[in-house]
């Protein structure tokens, strides 16, 4: 029978970050400990390195390209693999475009050993425009869409400052891999502008960007349904939904900015809640509900 692996996270009976059917594996990775003695075994296959404070096992795929394994996606590492997810067959039959401005999909991997888990797959904007209307654009006229590598590091990095809080608010997919296919494309194909990839190499010249190569995002994904849908479900409408979105939204705002961080684009679709069976919001003991972010392209420290 084939299962799905879960990412659990702090509150895994509240939040896992995949979705989870019969047959449930506990695959947590395991601490420093574990990595190490990954790192010991598979030299041959691959080469640790660290990027903006991150580290990666990266290693060639068959099809010649490379993929960057965070410590969550090397317990994934083969479902993680491009052949079992990437495939052309597979993906453009399974993959599920979503909503939204950014090229993002669901999917689940092929199963191996009878295990799969749930993925989403973003095509990074890293040097493209940002298309924010013109209030936001005047607010943050620096706005740029993050590299992969920025973005996996600044999500590290709130991870990190919301460990050791007794009940944290705002939850995150958990990052686990970017990927580089190995086809070279012509700069109309990509949207970037040249001058905004060589100031992020500028800025991070130890970071690899490649003008004319597509970078993969790979997170878990989070169980749950944005705001917006929440509130359809909540049977909301009129003023209270207004109140009810602006409520979530200024939560997560303010929770960000506590831990020294913020989302030039926040909006109610970039966050995900949880119902309980009876239909009721998933609530921390202080009443405020149980929610995760999963946006990061415009994510940045204050």
């Amino acid at each position: 029978m084939e299962t799905s692996l879960p990412l659990t996270d702090s509150l895994p009976d509240l939040f896992t970050d995949t979705g989870v059917s019969s047959g449930v594996i506990n695959a947590r990775p395991r601490s420093s400990g574990g990595w190490k003695a990954y790192r010991a075994t598979d030299q041959s296959d691959g080469a640790a390195i660290s990027l903006l404070g991150v580290d990666y096992w990266r290693y060639q795929t068959a099809d010649g390209g490379e993929l960057y394994l965070t410590q969550f996606g090397l317990p994934f590492r083969h479902q993680l693999d491009p052949q079992n997810w990437h495939a052309s067959g597979w993906f453009a039959t399974r993959g599920q475009r979503l909503p939204g401005t950014s090229v993002i999909y669901k999917t689940r991997t092929k199963p191996v050993q009878g295990s799969a888990i749930d993925l989403i797959v973003r095509f990074s904007r890293v040097g493209q425009p940002v298309p924010l209307e013109t209030f936001t654009l005047c607010q943050y006229p620096h706005a740029e869409f993050n590299s992969p590598f920025e973005e996996f590091s600044l999500v590290m990095e709130l991870r990190a400052a919301q460990r050791g809080l007794q009940r944290t608010h705002l939850f995150t997919k958990k990052p686990l891999a970017v990927f580089v296919p190995h086809e070279q494309l012509q700069p109309w194909q990509t949207g970037r502008c040249e001058s905004k990839i060589a100031a992020k190499r500028a800025r991070h010249p130890e970071v690899p960007i490649d003008m004319q190569r597509h970078y993969v995002l790979l997170y878990g994904w989070v169980n749950g349904q944005d705001a917006v849908q929440t509130a359809q479900l909540l049977g909301l409408s009129g003023e209270s939904r207004a109140s009810f979105l602006t409520w979530i939204t200024q939560g997560a705002i303010e929770d960000l900015k506590q831990h020294g961080f913020r989302m030039l684009d926040i909006k109610p679709q970039h966050l995900v809640l949880r119902l309980r069976s009876d239909g009721s919001l998933v609530l921390h003991h202080d009443g405020r509900p149980v929610c995760a972010l999963v946006d990061y392209e415009l994510l940045e420290r204050i």
